[in-house]
This record gives C-alpha cells, sequence and structure tokens, in this order.
C-alpha cells in the first residue's frame, strides 16, 4: 500500500519542560494520531506513517527523507498542543522547503481554538477543528481523487489572503464505527513507550470545569465505546503485547455509572482481572459502594482524583460541579478498600489567599494518597477560565505560549497568572513547597519505595525502581535540578519580603 499521509506528533518546547524532565517522565502512545491512523486505513483504505518524537526526534534529513518517500498526493497532518506548537511550526516549515507541493495540516485542542494563529503561517495549508478521524479522512479522500476538498466541514484554511473557517462538523454520533486502536503501528517502539497499555472508554465530558479544555475536540455529550469492544482492546494488550497493567486514560469513565459498572463485571467475568491490574480516574461524586466493590474485585489498583483545592468557594468558582467534602470522602473509601488513591492540585486560582494553599495541603496531608501532584493554574486556551483572563488584561503570555505548561514553575518565574493580592515568588514558592514536602515526606518516601505509581503519575517508575542504577541516577539528577531551582525561587521570595517595606518607604517619600 502506498503511503500518502504522515502523521506527527511533534516535541515539547524545551523552554516549557527542559530535556532532564523529558527524559524522565512518562512516556504514552499518542492516542489521538493512533485514532486518525486506524481511522485512515480500515475506512479510507489509505497507508499511513506515525513518527512520534517524544520517542524518536527527527533531524532535518530524516524529516526530510521521510515527506520525500510518501507518494502524490502527499499530507502531513501535525498534532499540536500547546507545549508543541513551537516544534509543530518549524516542522511546517521544513516540510514546505523539502516538497512545497504537500498539504500540511494542522490539528490537535491547540489549532482547533486557534486556527488563525495556524494559519499565520504561510506553510500551513489546512485546520481540522475538533474530532479529526472523519474529516481528515473526507480531506484525504477528496484529494487522492484530485477533486477540492475547501467545502467540507470542520476544516479552516485560507483563500485569496483570508482565513475560511467552514461549519463545524457534528461530533461521531456512534464512537463504535471508530476501529479498534492499532497498537501494531507502535509495537516496534513497545520498549520505549513507558505505557503501551492506554484504553479509551468514552468521549466527552458533561461536566463544566472552567480549567479543562479537552471539550474542545471531544465535545460536552459523553459518548461511549460499547463494552465488547474495550474488552477486546483491553484482551489484545494482556495476550499480545503481555502488558499486566491496564490504564483507562478517559477523563472519566464512570459518567454513565451503569456502562462502568457492566464493563466492570466483564472484567471480572472474563477473568481479565486475574491477568492485569487496571487504573482509571474518577471523580468523587460518581462513586457509590457498589461500585467501589466491583473496582476492588476487578483488580483496579490505583484510582486518581481531581481533588484541585481544599477550598469549598474554590470549587464553585472553577464550577467544578463538586464538592471538596465529596471527593476527600471518596479518597478515603476508596482507600479503605485497599485500592491507592492519587490526587491533583491546583494552586492560582481566581482569588485564592496563601490561607488557601496552606489549608489544601493540610487537607492533602490528612488523605490516604499514595500520589499528589500540584500544579500552577495554566488557563489553556480555549478554556473558560482563559478568556476571563485574557479580556481582564490578567495574562502573560510568552512567545509560542512557552509558559503554557501545568509545571513550568521548575523552568521560569513567568507563569501566565498570578490571582490578586498573592506574591509571583509566593506562588511559586507554595507549589514547589507543596510538592516536594509530600513526596520527602516520611509516607511519600515509603510511597515512593513501594509504589511504581507514585511519582506523580509523572515520572517514569518501574516496580523495585530503586534496584535500577539507571533510574536511580535520573532520579537523582531531577531531584538536584528541582532543588536547585527550589533554592533560587527561596532566595528570590526572601529578597521580595525584605525588599517591598523598603519600596513602600520609598514611594510614600515620593523617592
Amino acid at each position: 500500500m502506498k503511503n500518502n499521509v504522515l502523521l506527527i506528533n511533534p516535541a515539547v518546547n524545551p523552554a516549557s519542560q527542559n530535556r532532564i524532565i523529558n527524559e524522565s517522565i512518562t512516556k504514552v502512545i499518542p492516542t489521538s494520531l493512533g485514532y486518525l491512523a486506524g481511522y485512515l486505513e480500515k475506512i479510507g483504505t489509505k497507508g499511513v506513517s506515525i513518527i512520534d518524537e517524544q520517542i524518536r526526534y527527527m533531524t532535518d534529513l530524516e524529516l526530510e527523507a521521510t515527506v520525500r518517500a510518501l507518494s502524490a498526493p502527499k499530507i502531513v497532518g501535525i498534532s499540536v498542543l500547546t507545549i508543541t506548537c513551537k516544534r509543530a511550526h518549524e516542522i511546517a516549515t521544513k516540510v514546505k522547503r523539502c516538497d512545497r507541493g504537500a498539504t500540511v495540516v494542522f490539528g490537535g485542542i491547540h489549532a482547533t481554538v486557534l486556527p488563525e494563529e495556524a494559519l499565520n503561517n504561510e506553510n500551513v495549508d489546512v485546520v481540522v477543528r475538533g474530532e479529526g478521524e472523519e474529516t481528515l479522512n473526507e480531506l484525504a479522500d477528496l484529494m487522492l481523487k484530485g477533486k477540492d476538498f475547501r467545502h467540507i466541514q470542520g476544516i479552516s484554511f485560507k483563500r485569496s489572503g483570508s482565513v475560511i473557517h467552514n461549519p463545524d462538523r457534528p461530533l461521531m454520533p456512534d464512537l463504535n464505527r471508530i476501529p479498534l486502536f492499532p497498537y501494531h503501528l507502535f509495537e516496534k517502539d513497545i520498549a520505549e513507550y513507558t505505557s503501551f497499555n492506554l484504553v479509551f472508554t468514552s468521549r466527552g465530558c458533561p461536566y463544566n470545569c472552567k480549567f479543562c479544555s479537552s471539550r474542545n475536540v471531544a465535545g460536552k455529550r459523553y459518548r461511549y465505546f460499547e463494552v465488547e469492544r474495550i474488552i477486546a482492546e483491553i484482551r489484545l494488550l494482556i495476550d499480545k503485547y503481555a502488558q499486566r497493567m491496564i490504564w483507562l486514560v478517559d477523563d472519566n469513565p464512570a459518567a454513565h455509572r451503569a456502562r462502568f459498572s457492566e464493563l466492570l463485571d466483564r472484567i471480572i467475568s472474563g477473568g481479565l482481572n486475574k491477568k492485569a491490574e487496571f487504573l482509571c480516574s474518577m471523580r468523587g461524586d460518581n462513586l457509590d459502594d457498589g461500585l467501589l466493590d466491583k473496582l476492588k474485585e476487578a483488580n483496579f489498583r490505583l484510582v486518581g482524583f481531581g481533588l484541585e483545592t481544599g477550598s469549598e468557594e474554590l470549587m464553585k468558582i472553577i464550577d467544578k460541579g463538586e464538592t471538596v467534602i465529596e471527593v476527600a470522602d471518596s479518597i478515603r473509601k476508596t482507600s479503605a478498600k485497599g485500592i491507592e488513591t492519587a490526587a491533583t492540585l491546583i494552586f492560582g486560582l481566581p482569588t485564592e489567599t496563601r490561607k488557601d494553599r496552606r489549608d489544601t495541603m493540610k487537607l492533602v496531608g490528612s488523605l490516604p494518597l499514595s500520589s499528589v501532584r500540584y500544579n500552577i493554574l495554566t488557563p489553556y486556551p480555549g478554556t473558560e477560565i482563559f478568556e476571563e483572563l485574557y479580556r481582564s488584561g490578567k495574562l502573560l503570555i510568552k512567545e509560542h505560549w512557552e509558559n503554557f505548561a501545568v509545571q513550568y514553575m521548575w523552568e521560569s518565574d513567568d507563569i501566565p497568572y498570578v490571582p490578586e493580592g498573592n506574591s509571583r515568588y509566593e506562588l511559586l514558592f507554595d507549589t514547589m513547597f507543596a510538592n516536594l514536602s509530600f513526596y520527602f515526606s516520611f509516607n511519600g518516601l515509603k510511597q515512593m519505595l513501594r509504589s511504581s505509581k507514585a511519582g506523580g503519575n509523572v515520572i517514569d517508575l518501574k516496580d523495585k525502581w530503586y534496584l535500577s542504577f539507571s533510574t536511580v541516577f535520573k532520579l537523582t539528577r531531577i531531584f538536584l535540578y528541582i532543588s536547585r531551582r527550589f533554592l533560587v525561587v527561596s532566595v528570590k521570595l526572601i529578597a521580595e519580603k525584605r525588599l517591598s517595606p523598603y519600596l513602600r518607604s520609598r514611594v510614600k517619600e515620593g523617592k
């Protein structure tokens, strides 16, 4: 089969996340590109190549050779996240240098919400907005037949110097039209992927969290795959690829509790709970005792929760739709069942005070958590919180959005947003301190030693990682890096506190 389509997952902007961190974080299959490739191959019968730069960074010569090897008409699709947009634009420029006739297509969340930004680059021809399977398939089909594609739904493009936005394509009503995930397209790099165990059970989210950008692609309507299909993918991962840990990677697999309960029943009745352990994330208000019993029987090892904050008032401000008490109670109940728990937190929310952060740390310290990750609010483009803060002129946006990364605090001081009444260095210090104090507490160190999932679900750890010299070496490098950064921020905070009274007095004196 001729390959007309090349799909690329670009590298993260090194200014957003440095090499020391990159080499140790969990590397997961780029599922968005996988679904696109699987759809094109099965529905459209088109040959597809995939390059994942988190595994292998392309040199200019390698990119040129790959583009030249494509059969005409050539389509190069690039999946764009906010932290990869710089590299995406670099690749687009280099593709056009290799072959001006190649059609460069941007897709993904960042390109979906900012299509004009993408098309301001003369080397980007088309933006596929939202879910890409049907749109990219139709575009490729028309191109291969030599027909015009500029009438199709769900794309933006340039015409006579103007950007044209065609109407949105409706969300796919039946997800089961999508073929089984094409794990075979990534199996050559199975040793490089630390998470070759991902299974999606649904798309979309019926909730309104102001900080979440996933609805821009997957929509708000909750849609789900048939249970039999999910079981088939789990069996494939266990039987063919020897995976002993399966990660249900969607944000909220239990949004439809009856369907999720059916899935758990099938895992149990099929004996899959004897062959593998499972992970998932969940909202606190989706859990009940019956579901917890089934999670335990189905051999779920860890359940993650978006706790976000310890303040009920802040929970309302971000429109989470659940309470702190509900999430905390679910964490306690889950742990009491013998299932490990994880939580993610967001510091720097609008109106947040330093007391709010301290109260949140106290709450986290009281909960039976195996893994915790404190992030600083990143108001990603396309989210409701971005629109509110952008309109009020409160955002700092650096070139190529390089500071829009939830862990950017470890790279630089220029975080995108600091709530009124807060010092930038207070916020940086508190978030760093919260992360470090959890993992360097007695309980945190114990969890790190006994659980490979204790590193905030970000750092790549294997069972008994402490027996691996290479892993210990990587962790030591990370520790030295973040310690140095924490020291720098601490000094800046002390200097700020010392200088503030002096500066205020000089202002009063009119000097």
